[in-house]
This record gives structure tokens, sequence and C-alpha cells, in this order.
């Protein structure tokens, strides 16, 4: 089942710009998250997994750039940067480091609108194929909420436990790699064999998986040591 309406963050300070752009595009079917700081962004980010973000640079508690940083640290986020400067060396570094596209202000909406578009045209593989996944008879995953079912509880998952659960549901009773599995959860390169280990284990707890009788999450240390998969 694919997402119907995809959930766009808009992140400014500027409340009538917001209020208008929500309009917009909420007219033009996209379900839309508003954030007037840096922190308010990384607090949706926490119970919510968007499309796409738009990000203004000028925030009132953090430059766009550090924000495009963390929340790129956090997962693989398509984002669009909003600037009243319109500097080349600003645009190049956005556009290298941390961003899809770039929209100097003032703006029209249409311009915007068709940049959204094409970036999450292009960025299509990034996002989830699915709003939710069953694993089994007792166990779901809605990737938008951020949330696992188990056995009809519902049990909130960080972004990190979200993109772990998430490669590894995708290859079912397949062994995945430790690698692969680094690469998926941590796009940005910070991830380690440590930081995997911990994720597991972690993940392991909240959906109540016995390590001696694992239902869900495998060790392999046989065919090929420490990968894991799930079990039917």
């Amino acid at each position: 089942m694919s997402l119907r309406f995809p959930l766009l963050l808009v992140v400014d300070d500027d409340r009538i710009l917001c209020r208008t752009l929500t309009d917009n595009l909420r007219a033009d079917c996209y379900e839309v998250a508003v954030a007037h700081s840096a922190r308010e962004a990384l607090s949706v980010l926490e119970t919510r997994l968007p499309s796409l973000a738009v990000v203004d640079l000028m925030l009132p508690d953090m430059h766009g750039f550090e924000l495009c940083r963390k929340m790129k640290k956090s997962l693989d986020l398509p984002i669009i940067m909003l600037t009243a400067v319109d500097i080349e060396d600003s645009r190049v570094n956005g556009l290298e480091l941390y961003a899809e596209d770039y929209v100097v202000k003032p703006f029209s909406y249409r311009e915007l609108s068709a940049r959204i578009g094409r970036v999450l045209k292009r960025t299509a593989g990034l996002l989830p194929e699915a709003a939710a996944m069953r694993l089994g008879p007792d166990l779901a995953l809605d990737l938008a909420k951020r949330i696992a079912v188990v056995n009809g509880r519902e049990v909130r998952l960080s972004p990190v436990e979200s993109r772990l659960l998430s490669s590894l549901a995708r290859r079912c009773n397949q062994v995945v790699s430790r690698t692969v599995l680094m690469d998926e959860v941590w796009p940005d390169g910070d991830g380690d064999e440590g930081r995997l280990w911990v994720s597991i284990k972690r993940l392991r707890t909240k959906l109540g998986d016995d390590t001696a009788r694992p239902r869900y999450i495998v060790t392999e240390r046989w065919q090929i040591p420490f990968d894991i998969h799930r079990k039917r």
C-alpha cells in the first residue's frame, strides 16, 4: 500500500509564510507538518517520517545548515533549502552537503511546488515503499508513524530502530550482512558494529523477542558470522 498523501515538513520561523504554504500544499494533496524552529523540527522527526523537508536557513535557534546536518544524521531525508540570500557559495555548499534543491526567497508557490514534485520523483527510491508492513500474524510496522504493533500493542521506534526493522523486514528469511544494515540504517556513514549491536538489542527488547528462542531477529553464527535475518 503506497503512501497516498506524502508528508512534507516545513521549517520556517515566518508564520505567515508557513500558513500560506501549508494551505497551498494541502490543496495539492500533501500532508504538512510545520516547525518554526530547529528544535521543533527535530521533535517532529521523533514521531513522524516525512517524505521531504523544506528548510529555511535563517532559523532563530540554529543555522539551517546545522539543522540539515542533524536531520540527515537521523534519516535519509530529501531536503529543499529556502533562503533570502542568493550567494553562490552558500547554494553550492548546501547542495553538495545536504540538499537536493535550493530556492531563493521571494519565490512563487508554483516554482516551489514544481521543485518538490521533481525531488520526490527523483528520490522515490529513498522513500518507504509502504506506509505499513505486515511481518506476521502478530507483528506489523507502520513506517509513517514509526510504530511497531506487537500482539496488538503499539511500540514506538526511534528513527534508527525503524530503519533497522524495515531493512530486515524487506529481506524476510534471508541473511543480511552487517555492512548492508549499517549502510541502510546510517546512510551518512556514522554507523559502526558497536552501534548496530546496541540498536539490535534495543529493538529486540522493544519487540519482546527472546534471544534464547527468537521469533523475529535471529543471529546466524555459522553461515555468515553475526549476520541477521528475520525468522518466520
